[in-house]
């Protein structure tokens, strides 16, 4: 006995009773007209979605080798700035002393080997001497440069922006002593393997009054072709600057044109205080000739409350007055234009600290050398301005 099917009100029908096939009449009413198709609504945040997965090439997309080539080429350092992923890609070792030998070939290649001063140049003859002024020139023209450089681009002329580059490359956190020698060691593998050589930091007066090299059993200072060894020839030339006697090497100019002599050094490096490190780093600038400020041809020299925060950390205030940062400091571009109260408190400081007497002999000697220079320039016609 079959169930009787009861209909209710309100439930749809089953497929089976249900037509899937309009009548044609109905099927011709509901086709849609061409040229008027529906669309489809999509919402603002849906649409926006889309558009953010589409792929777009932009900057930081690109491989590193094409952005290393770009940063080499338009010696922009904003550019790892612009994006996390681009700053990561450009912090490569190699790339960061690709670029770094990019803003100091120029000057190595006119200058390497060369003492700026002619008289300790004990080497063969210096071919095409005009070309190495360095002095006064805002635009230095260098001598031939080799055919191929293949880590990074040509610049005909050592130039304000090259000097812009040298000084903002400087003040980046991870230039160090140990990368600077690195990064010199690599361009001297590459363009000065055999070339001359010589230290001109450690010199002394021969009994006929001229510069002689001064003898060490450890290392060979008369230096020669294809002599240069980074690390070795500085560690050399650092250890004979902390044998120094008090301003023994800051009467004369003395060292290398391995910086451009308009590259402005860090601030930090003046003022102190100063760790191992930064010691070293202070004596390759400093022997470099990028210290010799405030004159002709050279970097300004720093604001006077950058100069005084320097007497104070080296020299006045400090446990004992560091050597060899006065030596590589201390010159006449010190002293001028600080204002006369300032140096008079200073002067009183170290008229206190010299009658108390608990120096060694070379911190009275500094204390006394840098009191009595300051007494001096009191008197100058440079501090009129300030009375």
């Amino acid at each position: 006995m079959t169930l009787t099917p009861i209909r209710i009100r309100g439930k749809r029908k089953s497929k089976a009773t249900s037509n899937s096939n309009p009548p044609s009449t109905l099927r011709e009413s509901h086709t849609p007209l061409p040229g008027r198709t529906k669309k489809m609504k999509r919402s603002i945040s849906t649409v926006l979605a889309d558009r953010s997965s589409r792929y777009r090439p932009s900057l930081d997309a690109l491989p590193a080798e094409i952005l290393e080539k770009i940063l080499l080429y338009s010696a922009n350092l904003s550019l790892p700035r612009a994006a996390p992923h681009i700053g990561a890609k450009l912090s490569g070792r190699v790339t960061l002393l690709r670029f770094f030998i990019w803003a100091f070939h120029d000057t190595w290649n006119q200058w390497f080997g060369i003492p700026v001063r002619g008289d300790v140049m004990f080497g063969p003859e210096i071919k095409h001497p005009e070309l190495r002024l360095c002095d006064g020139d805002p635009v230095l023209q260098v001598g031939p440069l080799l055919d191929s450089l293949p880590l990074f681009p040509i610049r005909g002329t050592i130039d304000r922006g090259l000097t812009s580059n040298q000084s903002a490359i400087l003040q980046l956190p991870w230039v160090n002593i140990d990368f600077i020698l690195q990064a010199q060691q690599t361009w001297a593998n590459i363009y000065a393997k055999d070339r001359w050589y010589q230290h001109s930091i450690d010199w002394d007066i021969g009994d006929d009054g001229l510069p002689t090299h001064h003898h060490d059993d450890n290392h060979d200072f008369d230096g020669g072709f294809g002599h240069f060894d980074a690390r070795l020839c500085f560690e050399a030339d650092y250890q004979r600057a902390l044998s120094w006697q008090p301003f023994e090497a800051s009467i004369q100019p003395w060292g290398f044109r391995d910086v451009h002599p308009l590259t402005r050094i860090p601030t930090s490096l003046i003022t102190g205080p100063w760790d191992d490190e930064q010691q070293r780093r202070l004596l390759w600038l400093t022997r470099g000739g990028a210290l010799n400020l405030g004159g002709e041809g050279h970097a300004p020299s720093p604001p006077w409350e950058v100069r005084i925060e320097f007497l104070r950390n080296a020299v006045v205030d400090a446990s004992e007055p560091n050597v060899l940062v006065c030596n590589c400091l201390v010159r006449s571009w010190m002293y001028f234009g600080l204002p006369p109260d300032v140096v008079r408190q200073e002067l009183r400081k170290i008229r206190r600290r010299v009658e108390w007497g608990g120096d060694t002999p070379a911190g009275r000697m500094i204390l006394r050398e840098v009191g009595t220079t300051l007494s001096s320039f009191l008197t100058f016609s440079t501090y009129e301005k300030y009375e």
